[in-house]
């Protein structure tokens, strides 16, 4: 804390010096004017007595008259320029720090310096840069390497000038020239804040970067409806806006994204507690915004590690639609469809992507029927676009309409997929597999050669189009696992895909969702990216962990993921309990992690795991590795993050992966 120290004031000249027996006229004599300090000094305050200053003085009227020192802490003067000029400064100078050290560590060849560098672009913040520092450099290291002494000395400055707030406590430079690009007031949809601009901000954010995937929420009707501010809206509620903000919250760093700010595993939870008291008063109710807000719900809770109650939640919403379908038919054919039916077009189509995506995605059998809905016209007007928000970029076409037609049709595929092979719970005989998902690969292709001009690799201009990308790629990884692990039969006649076809097959999907997620870090940066990228990245990173032996390539493919995945575990719990899967699984089959992911891990480790963080999941969410040991068998008791982090997270591995010993945690 800065202080502004005086001398004492000087005594008054009356005792010392005769009066002037000529004294000026009172006209002549200037009176300085006396004002109230805009902060008291350190002795009117601790006396809590009035502090004044007269004009172009150093110390107060009551120091000066008690000849006092009189100081003032700067850091108490909160007057609004001041105060947003102090906090820019400082998140300034944070700024630059972290632009030396990135800049620093860019052209290093050294071992421990990339090891820096990945946690650098894993969004770790300086604090967590200092504790790596001090627990993982030795003095020796800062001795014989000047990169990590200049780094060492970058992180370690004097104590005053080193003191930071958590990234999510401080106030963000962005956020002072933030502008939504949707404005929706916070009342009478939510109770949480009244903070307009906060509501604006998140909504602003969902829309941009969780809504264009699913798309199962009509933008422009919801828009009218929200900022009108009627509660009997057809197209808004309270629920859905709570789930909204609850799931917008992780695209958010804003202190108020947060329940407690100093809980960084808070986020969205005011919302999303506030959304399920809002459920229960309306369980029941049958309409597109219930509907609506039950999808957004599922993924907050899948998100949180929470989708135990969520799967339940998602055969419920699956109820709903149906119920909902039959009670709103479409038009006759030939019959244009208005808008509001083509909303109720989209929620349906949406919702049957989601429930499709959910269930293959969990390994697990979800009945469900294609709608019998008409899908959106793929004409492109020039008003559909999509800015990213809130990074200062040029709209492009949305290619929305494209992404859900193309999204409905692999969802087909999808949704047979699961039934053969995963909706027994156990293996599928050899030669059943192998036929199912030979047709299912001739399904698959055939859905990636009809897809439009707009949606081919290499014209991908908008996130939903990449993610779709990216589930394709997902799939086959998921179905052609099922058969790394064991040979055919030799004795049989159906045996004809081998451990090698299957293995190449997935590290060939795996290496393509590396590559799609290089072009969204490359042009929209690893910040903001759709929650459904979490079962992407986790099953390209349990793919090709099992391949470090196997080329530069390949190992360099899995720490770009590690460090996509670190990222990821700051705002979603989700992520944070498949890293920690994916480390001790390794530990456990005493399988090597790359050098580079080293102070990834170290830090995760010692800054965002342990013992409350595991008894957080209550997932179903697979275990890659059991089950593609099993071919998808889910009876083993390790088949589950929740059950598999409750086993072994306990234990600490011995060196080669044999046994194990309580770790005290």
């Amino acid at each position: 804390m800065s202080h502004r120290t005086l001398a004492p004031a000087s005594r008054p000249f009356a005792a010392h010096n005769p009066p002037n027996p000529n004294p000026p006229s009172e006209s002549l004599v200037s009176v300085p004017k006396l004002r109230k300090a805009s902060a008291a000094c350190t002795h009117c305050k601790r006396q809590k007595a009035r502090c004044q200053i007269a004009d172009g003085a150093t110390a107060c009227e009551r120091c000066t008259k008690r000849e006092l020192s009189c100081a003032f802490e700067l850091d108490d003067d909160m007057r609004r320029k001041l105060a947003h000029k102090r906090k820019i400064e400082s998140l300034e100078e944070e700024r630059d720090v972290l632009l030396q050290l990135v800049q620093t560590l860019q052209d290093s060849p050294d071992a421990k310096a990339t090891q820096l560098l990945n946690l650098i672009r894993s969004k770790a913040p300086l604090d967590e840069i200092k504790l790596y520092m001090d627990h993982n450099v030795s003095e020796r290291d800062r001795e014989t390497t000047p990169l990590l002494a200049e780094i060492h000395e970058r992180t370690h400055g004097p104590k005053e000038d080193n003191k930071r707030t958590a990234s999510h406590q401080a106030l963000n430079i962005q956020r002072l020239i933030d502008i939504p690009v949707y404005r929706v007031p916070a009342a009478p949809w939510t109770t949480v804040t009244k903070d307009d601009e906060l509501v604006s901000h998140l909504i602003s954010l969902w829309l941009t970067w969780s809504h264009p995937f699913y798309n199962w929420i009509d933008k422009e009707l919801f828009l009218r409806d929200a900022r009108a501010g009627k509660l009997d809206s057809k197209f808004c509620s309270p629920f859905l806006v709570n789930c909204i903000l609850a799931e917008a919250c992780f695209h958010s760093d804003y202190p108020d994204a947060y329940a407690d700010p100093n809980d960084p595993d808070s986020k969205g939870v005011h919302f999303y507690k506030e959304a399920r008291r809002l459920y229960e008063k309306i369980e029941g109710r049958l309409d597109l915004p219930t509907i609506q807000g039950c999808g957004v719900l599922f993924i907050c809770m899948a998100v949180m590690g929470k989708d135990r109650v969520g799967w339940l939640y998602l055969g419920h919403l699956r109820s709903m639609a149906d119920e909902y379908t039959k009670k709103h038919p479409p038009p006759p054919a030939g019959m244009s469809p208005f808008r509001e039916s083509r909303a109720i077009d989209n929620t349906i189509w949406g919702i049957y992507n989601l429930t499709a995506t959910a269930s293959i995605s969990l390994m697990k059998h979800l009945a469900i029927d294609r709608p019998n809905r008409p899908l959106l016209p793929c004409d492109h007007p020039a008003d559909d676009t999509w800015t990213p928000y809130p990074r200062q970029m040029d709209p492009v076409q949305s290619h929305i309409p494209c992404v859900l037609n193309s999204f409905c049709a692999l969802s087909e595929i999808n949704v047979d997929a699961n039934r053969k092979v995963f909706a027994s719970g156990h293996k599928p005989p050899r030669d059943e597999l192998e036929q199912t998902l030979q047709d299912v690969q001739t399904r698959l292709d055939d859905w990636k050669t009809k897809l439009p001009p707009c949606l081919a690799r290499e014209n991908l201009s908008v996130p939903q189009s990449l993610s779709l990308h990216m589930l394709y790629h997902t799939v086959v990884i998921m179905l052609w696992a099922l058969l790394k692990k064991e040979e055919p039969d030799p004795s049989t006649e159906t045996g004809h895909i081998s451990r090698e076809t299957a293995r190449r097959t997935c590290v060939t999907a795996a290496l393509a969702i590396v590559d799609l997620l290089r072009t969204h870090r490359a042009t929209w940066g690893p910040d903001y990216i759709s929650p459904t990228t979490i079962h992407w990245v986790s099953m390209a990173l349990f793919t090709l962990v099992e391949e470090l032996d196997h080329g530069v390539d390949h190992r360099t493919a899995f720490t770009e993921l590690c460090v996509i995945a670190r990222t990821f575990a700051r705002k979603w719990t989700l992520m944070k309990g498949i890293l920690r899967m994916l480390q001790v699984s390794a530990q456990k089959n005493a399988v090597a992690l790359p050098p580079e992911t080293h102070a990834l891990f170290v830090d995760f480790e010692e800054r965002m795991w342990g013992p409350a963080q595991r008894e957080q999941f209550r997932s179903l969410y697979p275990n890659p590795s059991s089950l593609a040991e099993t071919g998808g068998d889910r009876t083993r008791e390790e088949a589950e993050l929740d059950s598999f982090l409750e086993k072994w997270d306990t234990l600490e591995i011995r060196e080669g992966g044999e046994g194990g010993e309580e770790r005290g945690s």
